[in-house]
């Protein structure tokens, strides 16, 4: 097992979803507490804005705020300093951490997960926990260049997070259930279905 080497909080905000960046002293993520509330005494979130952290002083280097309801996943680029964000706004949003300013927008129809290919050239949204698209980057505003829905539906099991394969043939879909599904990346073909045994989630 891995040692701590040491604890950064960020009590005010909570975290979640955190990324390293390509530097090894900064971090962005996303939140999970509420801060504060408006005039009219109604709740105002944060759990919409992503931070861009130092781990090296525990300090904010940059807040990216276009967002309107919880941001449900991040994933930097390998490549470079652009990473992307999904939310419950039904939204993936291409930003760069040299800018607080979004780079673009794509308006989805459900709740999204996202994931770039290992080349950073290419970037999957999963969309609704039903049907993946490709979208190209230097592109994306045109629309996905392909579109595959999953051939298997388990009632009640939502997507958590699209990964690919280093090789970029195949993408993996996590769940929030016991079940993680492969899919071709070209093709869009179910592979295969991996079941976690429950007494992994019990222990």
């Amino acid at each position: 097992m891995g040692r701590p080497k040491r604890t950064l909080n960020s009590k005010k905000y909570g975290v979640n979803l955190i990324q390293f960046t390509h530097s090894p002293t900064t971090a962005i993520h996303a939140s999970t507490k509420v801060d504060g509330k408006l005039a009219d005494s109604t709740h105002f979130f944060h759990l919409d804005t992503i931070r861009y952290l130092s781990l090296h002083d525990n300090k904010y280097i940059r807040y990216f705020q276009s967002h309107t309801k919880r941001v449900v996943c991040l994933c930097m680029s390998p490549i470079d300093d652009a990473f992307l964000s999904g939310a419950l706004d039904r939204t993936v949003r291409l930003w760069d951490l040299r800018s607080q300013n979004c780079h673009g927008v794509m308006h989805v129809a459900g709740r999204p997960t996202a994931a770039f290919d290992p080349e950073g050239l290419i970037f999957a949204a999963g969309i609704n926990s039903e049907c993946v698209k490709l979208y190209d980057l230097r592109s994306f505003d045109k629309g996905p260049f392909a579109t595959f829905k999953l051939a298997v539906d388990v009632p009640g099991c939502e997507w958590t997070g699209l990964k690919f394969s280093p090789d970029g043939k195949t993408l993996l879909i996590t769940t929030n259930g016991n079940n993680l599904w492969l899919m071709d990346a070209f093709s869009g073909a179910h592979l295969h279905t991996f079941t976690v045994s429950e007494r992994f989630f019990s222990t």
